[in-house]
């Protein structure tokens, strides 16, 4: 099955207009996709809420206004756009994507993330060992669902294009890589969100 048809099968079941579907992710893994709630998705998102616009004191005109441009606001929204994209995709590889051969039976993934705990790289105090649903997360999470196939999971909510990008982005930990590009408040929505231009 092509990504494309991967991804309007994702698109069919989210709109509820198809079956749940079985697909090979990127990785090998076999996961079967469900419908994900969009209000479950909107929860999330406004568990996290955006920083209160800050305000600076313009003496010509004898009165307080609004600041967007302060940087340490701009830090402030980037920092919750990529919180939001975490708790998003979590709640995406929770409810939507089930492995359909179950956990493997070797645990070298696991030791993998272990060693990578152990070097201060990952942080999985969370996270009980003992659990068999925070290990099957875990395993979702950091080895079955790569960066390409997040167009697969984010059709299952039925993200717009930009909210993949970010998503995509908070993955694959993209701090290095043009992590430090602004976005102009004329370019943020109401929500604080990027505007997405129009077609």
């Amino acid at each position: 099955m092509t990504e494309k048809a991967v991804v309007d099968a994702a698109k069919q079941i989210a709109s509820g207009q198809g079956e749940e579907q079985i697909v090979t992710l990127s990785t090998g893994v076999c996961v079967r996709l469900h419908p994900v709630s969009s209000s479950l998705v909107e929860e999330m998102k406004a568990a996290i809420p955006m920083p209160p616009v800050p305000v600076v004191y313009i003496e010509a005109k004898d009165r307080e206004e609004e600041n967007p441009n302060d940087p340490r606001y701009i830090d402030a929204i980037e920092e919750v756009t990529r919180k939001r994209g975490d708790a998003i995709l979590d709640a995406l590889l929770i409810f939507g994507v089930e492995l359909v051969g179950g956990l493997p039976e070797d645990k070298v993934w696991l030791k993998k993330l272990r060693l990578l705990e152990r070097r201060n790289n990952l942080d999985l105090s969370d996270f009980d060992m003992e659990d068999d649903f925070d290990l099957e997360f875990l395993y979702k999470k950091y080895v079955a669902v790569a960066g390409t196939d997040l167009s697969v999971i984010s059709g299952l909510h039925g993200f717009r294009p930009m909210e993949v990008a970010r998503a995509r982005a908070t993955f694959l930990d993209s701090a290095g890589r043009g992590a430090g590009r602004r976005i102009s408040a004329e370019e943020r929505g109401q929500d604080g969100d990027r505007d997405e231009p129009s077609p």
